[in-house]
Formats: structure tokens, C-alpha cells, sequence
């Protein structure tokens, strides 16, 4: 039985807990007690005196790509003037040569940095398309190894050939069916985006695709997403999801940027989880989200780095800067990933007694 408790640090959880000199008692992985420093110190033997340091819940990364880690310092191999070259000719050439053990590292070495910046949930979609089966038990080692939780997807892309789609949803769909009662990790379908889903491939996830289980896909990221989900005849990119029985409540939305009214009337309807990724997006220079048309959403950083500290101060300076609406922020931080990784694993992202200490 593990007891210890971390002491003289700022306790807080930015909405209603608040302890300037404070302690949590851990005991078996599990928040025991919240209390001031001098009340725990004399009963708790095996302390960890923080020295005023903040101690917050669990940070989350609703988007990322572990896959990308080492990728820091390749060069494209051509244009990437826009966002189609970008990732034609690096991204797509990154995840045709992954392998075993370059996904096993890269994870590693990803969820390795996550955890040094306080990130214990991540919601992982991965792309290795040479190496399909079993990659995300790949990345499930590295999870377990680590003990963060969090959700996993394989990218289906009709991109490489229709023949190669049966194997990325059978992928997803075995993964899913084994964690669907487990208490860490859970599967998603990971759909790539609507520019590189042929109406077949729809069709086809929507015949094999479970009622119950979520999509994670990138949603109108480019301008190139909205105008070819439009030259089919929909209404915008989340209109084609819901036309094919995609969307659910508890599906994820990453960037939502290039969005129709239309778009912008099913996502208030059905509430899905919107991802912003402003690092990724001012990155590739695509634009941003709306945050007038959308107040509820998450952060993740699209695999460019695993710092959500850090993406929360891009996101404040190439939003309003000093004109922010701190409250608004405080709620995309705070109270709506909150109430985020709580949906997904329910004894996580409080601080309250019997939750998990992430």
C-alpha cells in the first residue's frame, strides 16, 4: 500500500479549490485528502515538500500525434506553399516509413515531454500507413508504461487506395471493441479528414463503424477540407459527417476552422468536442477558430509539441492578446476540460477524494 503526500505547495484546480500553502494525501494512485500543509505534515511519514509550487489536476492534449516526435528537423521534400504540399511532402512521407520501433520511440520520447509539462490525458491519433496492424498496441505499451491516460485512433485515409481502407477501420474497430470497459485507455474510429475520404470510404464506416463508438478527425482545418466535402453536393464538413451517421456527442473535432453557417448550426446541436490548435494552425497558416461561433472547446497541439502550458500562451497572444477575455480562457482551460476528461474517464480531472491523483 503506497501512501505519501506532496506538501507546501499552491493547491488549486482554478475553479473552486484553492489552498496557498497546501497538501494532497495520495494513497494507491488515489487523492485520499485535500488539506493545508499543517494539517497533513505531522500524519503523512513519506512526504514531498514542493517548495510553493502549483499543483494542479492533470493537464490534457485532445489532439495530438505522437507519430511526429522525431520528425523535429526533417525537411520537406517540395513545396509547401500550401496546405495540401504540406502535407503531401512531409507528413504523408513521414507515416509511410514509420516502423515498430520508430513508433514505440517516438511515443515514448512524446509521452515522456508530456509528462514533464503535467499532461497525464492524451488523446493520440496515429498514422504509421505501412504498418497498420497492431500499431496501436504500440502505442498502448508506451501509455501503460507510463500510466497516463488517454485515447487512441488510427488515421483511415483513402489516400494510399480504397484497398487499404478495410485495414485502417478494422484496426480502429478491434482496438475499440477490447478497451471499451477499460478504465485508461480507450479507442476511437480516427478518420483523417474530409479531403481524403471518398464517399465509398464513408459509406463503408458507416456500414462497420459501431453505433457507440466516436470519431476523431481532423474537421475543417483547410480551406481545402470545406471545398470538397461542398463539390459533393453537402453543405460543409460536418454536414457530410452527420449525412453519413458519423457524428456523435462524444466524437472529436479537431481545428473546426473552415466551418459553414451550416456547419456551425449541427455543431451546437449535436456538441461535439471542438479541438482549437493554434500552434499547428499559425504553423501551416491556415487561419483559426472561430471563438465567437464556438465558446466550448479543448486544446491540443496537432504533435507540435506536448506542452499545453505553452500552446495556452500561443493561444492567448494569437488570440486578443491584452484585450483577452480571461474568463473565457479560464473556462477553456479549467472548467470545460474538466468537464472533458471526466466524460471520457469519470474518476479523473477533479480534485476531489477518490480520484485519481493524475
Amino acid at each position: 500500500m503506497e501512501r505519501f503526500a506532496l506538501i507546501h505547495g499552491v493547491v488549486t484546480d482554478g475553479v473552486d479549490v484553492f489552498i496557498e500553502d497546501g497538501a494532497i494525501v495520495v494513497k494507491d494512485g488515489k487523492i485520499e485528502k485535500l488539506a493545508p500543509t499543517y494539517d497533513i505534515r505531522s500524519h503523512v511519514g513519506n512526504v514531498l515538500d514542493v517548495r510553493g509550487r502549483l499543483i494542479i489536476p492533470g493537464l490534457l492534449n485532445a489532439h495530438h500525434h505522437l507519430y511526429s516526435t522525431l520528425a523535429v528537423g526533417l525537411s520537406p521534400v517540395g513545396d509547401v506553399s500550401n496546405f495540401v504540399n504540406i502535407l503531401k511532402n512531409l507528413w504523408w512521407r513521414l507515416d509511410k516509413v514509420l516502423d515498430e520501433e520508430s513508433i514505440y520511440y517516438s511515443a515514448l520520447l512524446g509521452v515522456i515531454d508530456a509528462v514533464k509539462h503535467g499532461t497525464t490525458m492524451i488523446f493520440d491519433h496515429h498514422a504509421s500507413m505501412n504498418f497498420v496492424k497492431g500499431s496501436l498496441s504500440i502505442l498502448e505499451e508506451v501509455f501503460k508504461l507510463s500510466g497516463i491516460k488517454g485515447t487512441l485512433c488510427f488515421e483511415t485515409s483513402a489516400r494510399s487506395g480504397e484497398e487499404k481502407v478495410e485495414e485502417h477501420i478494422r484496426e480502429n474497430i478491434e482496438f475499440y471493441e477490447k478497451h471499451k470497459f477499460n478504465d485508461t485507455l480507450k479507442g476511437m474510429m480516427g478518420l483523417h479528414a474530409n479531403l481524403t475520404l471518398t464517399e465509398k470510404t464513408l459509406r463503408m464506416l458507416q456500414k462497420e463503424k459501431p453505433k457507440d463508438m466516436p470519431v476523431h478527425i481532423h474537421c475543417g482545418e483547410d480551406r481545402s477540407d470545406m471545398e470538397y466535402a461542398k463539390s459533393l453536393g453537402y453543405k460543409g464538413v460536418v454536414h457530410r459527417l452527420v449525412e453519413h451517421d458519423l457524428l456523435t456527442k462524444d466524437s472529436i473535432l479537431a481545428h473546426a476552422v473552415y466551418l459553414t453557417e451550416e456547419d456551425y448550426r449541427l455543431i451546437k446541436e449535436i456538441r461535439p468536442v471542438i479541438v482549437a490548435n493554434p500552434e499547428s494552425n499559425a504553423n501551416n497558416q491556415v487561419g483559426s477558430l472561430n471563438r465567437e461561433k464556438i465558446k466550448e472547446y479543448v486544446l491540443g497541439t496537432d504533435g507540435m509539441s506536448s506542452d499545453m502550458i505553452a500552446t495556452l500562451k500561443s493561444h492567448y497572444l494569437l488570440g486578443e492578446g491584452i484585450r483577452e477575455d480571461f474568463e473565457a480562457l479560464k473556462k477553456v482551460f479549467f472548467d470545460y476540460r474538466y468537464k472533458i476528461q471526466k466524460y471520457f474517464f469519470p474518476d479523473t480531472g477533479e480534485f476531489k477524494e477518490g480520484y485519481r491523483a493524475d
